[in-house]
């Protein structure tokens, strides 16, 4: 038969005092971290700013690619990296918002670049001449012709971003989608996990947020990876963006203004200019001619004809810095 002891009140509690001494140091409360049950963290600290690190590479070859698209000079810089559920990821979204699934290979999950709306569409302007401006656009789904351009800016995008993982390991971007309804996009159920890196686009005339999700199933394979990636110094990374700036802007045209002279007329006098009348210049002919690229004062030069009637300027050299106000602008 099984029998029962009966403890008296003092006897349970020395065997407490036991267990438990009176004198043992307190629990320091700063010890504790608080851990939030709802979003559980998926990836630690070291993957995390790992991560953070690559993409902030991104964010230096996006730049790269929206100043050669829109003939700006763009910022993106890495605002925040975050884990939360995939709901409050969707939630966030806009309607409409310009969503790319796609499949970063060799990967077997999918994951989500979002750009906010004012940013297309000012990329779009910019693309076709204009400021580069969203003010006025009233924001609603894209026309056929301005999806090829985005499709075209998107497409630079992801081949960024396969260079972004390339000191980690080749990745192949595939099955590719676009989404304008943030509801209708489900990579992963909506209680996941997913990894959110937001970057800060700064445009001469608009500014907005690019967020890449990738959930938590997706970069499960690559974890191991992320503590052996080795992410280049920031001296390193200036030097590369300076170079990319210069490959990406090589192109572009630019209008050269050479000046002969610049003379200041009275309106009367202009308003009885007839043909064959003679405007006096201050230069003389031995004088060099200040030469405009962009607009701005750049060169001085010497012009001077061939003997086929054709104009020519030999350049005599830069102008300093502290003498470029004095030639003002060419428009």
């Amino acid at each position: 038969m099984l029998s029962l002891t009966i403890r008296s009140q003092e006897e349970i509690n020395a065997r407490l005092r036991e267990i438990h001494p009176p004198h043992s140091p307190p629990v320091d409360p700063s010890l504790a971290s608080p851990y939030d049950f709802k979003h559980p963290a998926q990836i630690n600290k070291d993957q995390l700013r790992t991560l953070k690190g690559l993409h902030d590479n991104f964010a230096r070859l996006l730049a790269s690619t929206l100043s050669g698209a829109m003939r700006q000079v763009v910022e993106v810089k890495t605002a925040f990296v975050e884990q939360t559920a995939y709901s409050e990821f969707i939630m966030s979204l806009s309607n409409p918002y310009c969503i790319y699934e796609f499949t970063p290979g060799p990967t077997a999950g999918r994951a989500v670049v979002d750009v906010a709306m004012p940013l297309v569409f000012a990329a779009v302007d910019g693309a076709f001449g204009g400021r580069g401006s969203s003010a006025g656009i009233e924001t609603g789904q894209p026309t056929a012709i301005e999806m090829r351009v985005i499709n075209r800016i998107f497409k630079h995008m992801l081949a960024d971003l396969e260079a972004t993982w390339q000191p980690l390991l080749p990745v192949a971007i595939s099955e590719v989608e676009l989404e304008t309804n943030p509801e209708v996009v489900q990579v992963v159920a909506a209680q996941d996990i997913v990894i959110v890196l937001a970057f800060e686009v700064n445009m001469p005339q608009a500014s907005g947020l690019t967020r890449l999700c990738y959930p938590f199933f997706t970069l499960k394979p690559l974890l191991p990876l992320l503590g052996k990636c080795r992410v280049r110094r920031a001296a390193e990374k200036t030097a590369a963006l300076v170079s990319d700036n210069r490959l990406c802007l090589g192109p572009l045209q630019l209008p050269l203004v050479a000046e002969l002279g610049r003379v200041q007329v009275a309106l009367a006098e202009v308003r009885s200019l007839q043909v064959g009348d003679i405007l006096r210049l201050p230069e003389r002919t031995a004088d060099s001619v200040p030469v405009y690229l962009g607009g701005k004062p750049k060169f001085l030069a010497h012009p001077f004809a061939e003997e086929n009637g054709e104009l020519k300027l030999q350049v005599a050299g830069p102008i300093p810095a502290h003498e470029q106000g004095r030639y003002g602008t060419a428009h």
